[in-house]
C-alpha cells in the first residue's frame, strides 16, 4: 500500500467548504419542501417539490458526508470519533432544517 500524501491547508479548506455547502444546500431544499429552477432565457420558473427533489438532496448530503469523511481520514481519527462526528453531522443537519423552515 502506498503512503498517502497529507492534505495541504488550501485542500482542507476546499473540502471543508464542500462539506458545509452540501449540508446547507440539502437542508435548504428540505426546509423549503423543494427548490425553484431559473430558466436561462427568462421564462417562467418551475418549482420542483420535495418528492421529486429527493435525488438532489441525497446527492448533496452524500457529497457533504464524503467530504467530512475525507477530512476525518486525513486526521487519522478513531472509529469512535468518526461515528461521533457523523452523529454531530446528523444533529446539525436536523437543527439546520428546523431553523431554516421557521423563516
Amino acid at each position: 500500500m502506498h503512503p498517502t500524501t497529507p492534505l495541504t491547508l488550501p485542500a482542507k479548506l476546499s473540502i471543508a467548504a464542500l462539506c458545509i455547502l452540501g449540508l446547507l444546500g440539502g437542508s435548504l431544499i428540505v426546509a423549503h419542501s423543494g427548490f425553484e429552477t431559473s430558466p436561462r432565457r427568462g421564462g417562467t420558473p418551475t418549482f420542483v417539490p420535495l418528492p421529486e427533489a429527493y435525488v438532489i438532496v441525497a446527492i448533496l448530503y452524500l457529497m457533504s458526508c464524503l467530504a467530512l469523511l475525507v477530512l476525518l481520514r486525513s486526521r487519522a481519527t478513531s472509529a469512535l470519533a468518526t461515528v461521533a462526528a457523523f452523529g454531530g453531522y446528523i444533529l446539525i443537519a436536523w437543527q439546520l432544517v428546523h431553523v431554516l423552515s421557521a423563516r
